[in-house]
């Protein structure tokens, strides 16, 4: 039988380290005239065994590498090994055979790639278990969560039952004694199972249902950190393992787990690039939408406001009939910009202090609607749910959006299901994506059965554009779910497999330390009119500055009329009368519209500020949000807009504070 004399670590400068003599007197040095360069052989990668002579006794000398869970070499570990008498050749030959398989094994898993390690693993753990003589090998990961483990991988003889799908979620709760020498370190070494004490009865009990007569555990670590076990069990005889082969054995764990985590770190860096190219494409969209929203948005303001005045001005049924569709294909334009805007976060967003089960409820009635009587819609929404803070026209179309794509996935009928609750996501969740952030969450699962999504179609659903509905579809539904979503801090996730259904995921920060309902809410305005004030109105667009002009005055307003920032100063410098407002496009040549108020704030007391813009930019706001006292008309707008809009801004309290002030 092998006996373990010595064990020595070496650093990555060949100096020996931790020293473990199991004899007096034992030097590995002494034994092994090239101990220098065995070591800088393990230093390099290579694993070597050297026979030699101890007290007149046949020993071998072992020298490993060892490794970091990323695969690099962080130093050396020798061993020094005996072979008994009684029979010394034919245990010396095993113990060889079993360093040249230890040794073959960390050189293949050096060079195994992330598509071929389940299939090395599992190799592995045949070769082990054949060479060993049990009859199962496998490996348990435990969950990050450490409530439970996962068998991955496993290796039965001929005749032996699998376990691994029935250990796919095993409490540690179940096997508290196992759990515990684990999580200490400890190798379990029972060479009879029908031994262990009472303090492991509950791993008496299933080790027995297996009808295992002896099994060996022994842990593997990451990081100082436990996360898992590579175990071996023997069914057919019961087994003590030697020292020295569960020397080895633990060394093949630590193969194992860096190849794991390797593994593991490849694939996050995998799905961490994915993201990051759905996330320049989104902010490509975004750069398009801004670009093309401002000047679009002008148009469409215009095409509105003038089909509006003529529906009024015409008696014709035949002209307002016709007015009417165009009026409704410009509504169409201005819906297709914005849910652009959405996709790429460009929108302008009034965020609201929200109950998203109060907002649910309200929406109940409309999404039966949508999905119609063949699916049946269940809620279940969490009680106490922390409050949220989102544009409330946003997070009712994120619903709404789901509530159509689902319809659309289960065209035979089925169930919607709607669940809320208070979540905490967790450092080692948060970091397989980008820019999420641990903490306290609202979580909304929406969960339909229908058809499912392809591997292919799934990877592509937030991208801007993709669509599986042909004509029928924009492309743009779940792209500005993910864009409302972002927008708000928060992180969408999805699920879905073919003939199962989809689970879409969203999680909204909690933002329960703040005020539970939202101050900023503006009052309503009971007559939007004009009391003959004086407006200042700054556009670049000759068109949108004429009509906006124009309702303005038919609306007891006396509007004045500037092309740019510098014609706006200038007509400022003339004006004899008091200017009670400006009303100034954002983006303009020059000079944009947040230093225009800042000039005219300075030099003429013009207090009362009221943006036009078609998208978020920062000169108002900060990641579409608008800064506290901003007011903004969003493009296009309609005459009711505009004249509500103007009305605020007079009436507001914080204006006429910083008049007398």
């Amino acid at each position: 039988m092998a006996k373990l004399l010595a064990v020595q670590t070496w650093g990555l400068d060949g100096a020996p380290r931790e020293v473990g003599s199991l004899a007096a007197g034992l030097d590995v040095g002494r034994l092994c005239p090239d101990v220098a360069a065995h070591v800088s052989s393990a230093l390099e990668g290579r694993t070597s065994t050297v026979p030699a002579e101890h007290d007149g006794r046949l020993v071998t000398c072992t020298f490993v590498p060892l490794r970091t869970p990323d695969g690099a070499v962080s130093g050396a570990l020798s061993t020094v090994t005996a072979v008994d008498d009684e029979p010394p050749r034919k245990e010396l030959q095993e113990r060889l055979a079993f360093e040249e398989l230890v040794t073959h094994l960390s050189t293949k898993f050096v060079s195994v790639g992330i598509d071929t390690l389940d299939v090395s693993l599992n190799d592995a753990l045949r070769e082990i278990g054949e060479f060993a003589r049990v009859d199962r090998a496998y490996i348990f990961r435990f969950k990050p969560n450490g409530t439970a483990m996962v068998n991955t991988h496993e290796w039965c003889s001929p005749g032996t039952a699998p376990q691994i799908d029935a250990l796919q979620d095993l409490s540690f709760d179940t096997i508290p004694w196992w759990s515990r020498q684990l999580r200490a370190r400890q190798i379990i070494h029972v060479p009879d199972v029908q031994k262990l004490g009472p303090e492991s009865a509950a791993e008496k009990a299933i080790l027995g249902e297996q009808a295992i007569r002896s099994v060996l555990a022994i842990p593997m670590i990451c990081e100082d950190s436990v996360v898992g076990f590579v175990g071996f069990d023997s069914v057919r005889e019961s087994k003590r393992w030697a020292q020295t082969d569960i020397a080895l054995l633990r060394i093949a764990g630590e193969i194992f787990m860096s190849s794991l985590e390797r593994a593991r770190a490849e694939r996050e860096r995998h799905e961490l690039e994915a993201q990051l190219v759905q996330a320049r494409s989104l902010e490509n969209v975004a750069r398009l939408a801004g670009g093309v929203a401002h000047d679009f948005n002008n148009l469409l303001a215009v095409i509105l406001n003038y089909t509006t005045l003529l529906k009024r001005e015409s008696v014709d049924p035949g002209q307002r009939e016709k007015l009417d569709e165009l009026f409704k294909a410009a509504r169409s334009a201005a819906d297709l910009t914005r849910q652009l805007l959405l996709v790429g976060r460009r929108d302008i967003v009034e965020p609201m202090l929200l109950d998203l089960g109060e907002v649910i409820t309200s929406l109940k009635g409309l999404v039966k609607q949508t999905l119609g009587d063949s699916i049946e819609l269940v809620l279940e929404l969490g009680e106490d749910l922390d409050t949220v803070k989102v544009g409330l026209p946003q997070i009712e179309q994120v619903i709404v959006n789901l509530a159509l794509n689902a319809r659309d996935a289960m065209s035979r009928g089925g169930t919607l299901l709607i669940q809320t609750s208070n979540v905490e996501l967790l450092p080692e969740h948060a970091a397989r994506y980008l820019d999420v952030v641990p903490g306290r969450y609202v979580h909304l699962r929406i969960r339909d059965d229908g058809m499912g999504m392809t591997p292919e179609t799934e990877a592509r659903a937030f991208e801007p554009f993709f669509t599986t509905k042909g004509l029928g579809g924009t492309g743009l539904g779940l792209s500005s779910v993910h864009g409302i979503i972002k927008r708000a801090g928060g992180h969408v996730a999805l699920s879905t497999e073919r003939g199962v259904g989809t689970t879409v995921d969203v999680f909204l920060p909690s933002v329960a330390h703040e005020l539970e309902r939202d101050e900023s809410t503006p009052a309503p305005v009971s007559s939007p009119g004009g009391r003959g004030e004086t407006v200042l109105v700054v556009d670049d667009s000759p068109m949108l500055r004429r009509i906006v002009c124009a309702l303005l005055a038919d609306n007891r307003y006396h509007p004045l009329e500037a092309g740019t920032a510098e014609e706006a100063l200038e007509l400022c410098a003339a004006h004899a009368g008091e200017i009670d407002m400006l009303l100034t496009d954002v983006i303009m040549p020059q000079m944009s519209g947040r230093a225009l108020a800042d000039r005219l704030r300075e030099e003429h007391g013009i207090v009362r500020v009221l943006y036009m813009t078609g998208y978020d930019d920062e000169i108002i706001g900060h990641q579409g949000a608008l800064e506290e006292g901003t007011f903004v008309l969003q493009k296009p707008f309609l005459e009711a807009d505009l004249l509500r809009a103007v009305r605020r801004v007079l009436d507001d309290p914080s204006a006429r504070t910083a008049i007398t002030a």
